[in-house]
């Protein structure tokens, strides 16, 4: 194994070249989703970006909403705000004085 990097040097540079961009980008990702678990394995493992390529596309997807949460982000949504509130309430006070 030395004997083919003595060789071949050029294999490294392959190598750095292919995994630092992947490592780079799922450290990115890890650090910036709060998962410090994973942020810590793929600092320490070096797996060639196989590990890197695999927390990038399949762990770190956001998860698929709960129909609970859809309803309840839908019933937020329909409560009005303090300033539509006013508004409404301004467009009545209009209607009745025409």
């Amino acid at each position: 194994m030395k004997e083919l990097f003595s060789q071949h040097p050029w294999i490294i540079a392959i190598i750095l070249v292919w995994s630092l961009p992947w490592k780079a980008a799922a450290l990115w990702r890890s650090a910036r989703r709060g998962h410090f678990g994973w942020f810590f394995a793929l600092l320490i493992i070096n797996s060639l970006a196989i590990l890197d390529i695999l927390y990038i596309f399949i762990f770190s997807q956001p998860k698929a909403k709960k129909p609970e949460e859809i309803a309840a982000e839908t019933q937020q949504s329909k409560i009005e705000t303090p300033s539509e509130k006013t508004q409404s309430n301004q467009t009545a006070a209009k209607m009745m004085v025409v």
